[in-house]
């Protein structure tokens, strides 16, 4: 509303703003007290509506603008207005920390889903780590072996080599 006052007003301050609404709400109070007065004054008068608020009565006024009730009812709507400006404030900022909250619910899901990628993958690459090393060592017993079975062989060789020198002078 404030708002909407100081655009059609021209005014840029929201105390000028406020002011306007004060005084609005305050020429509307008295528009309603002099409709009410003639009102009253065209119906005829009980003795129970006449009785009912004293200070009232004896002034035949319907609203006493001066009273202290006035200012009173004008201090609680101020309160109450403030109060759900502040409501509106605290909505915002709790809005605000939910979608926080949210967005940093989904980023933690995000990191969880990585952590546990990360974590198979760190498994597979375990389990192929214990596998290169299982043939590794499979293929160096395989080796030895196989240089085993040459040695043997060679021996042999150079054994039969021997021989027919041997023989090859005997002869």
């Amino acid at each position: 509303m404030c708002f909407t006052i100081m655009r059609i007003t021209g005014e840029g301050s929201w105390e000028a703003a406020h002011f306007i609404i004060k005084t609005l709400l305050l020429s509307n109070m008295k528009f309603i007290s002099s409709l009410l007065k003639k009102f009253n004054k065209s119906s005829p008068k009980t003795k129970k509506s006449t009785a009912t608020s004293g200070a009232s009565a004896s002034t035949k006024t319907i609203w006493n603008h001066n009273d202290k009730s006035f200012n009173e009812k004008l201090q609680k709507f101020e309160n109450r207005q403030k109060k759900e400006e502040e409501e509106k404030e605290l909505r915002k900022d709790r809005r605000t920390l939910r979608r926080q909250n949210r967005f940093l619910g989904f980023r933690n899901d995000v990191l969880a889903l990585q952590n546990e990628r990360l974590a198979a993958e760190k498994r597979s690459l375990k389990v192929e780590r214990q596998e290169v090393i299982e043939k590794k060592n499979e293929i160096a017993k395989r080796l030895r072996q196989q240089r085993r079975i040459s040695e043997y062989y060679r021996r042999k060789v150079v054994e039969m080599q021997k021989l027919n020198q041997v023989f090859n002078i005997d002869c």
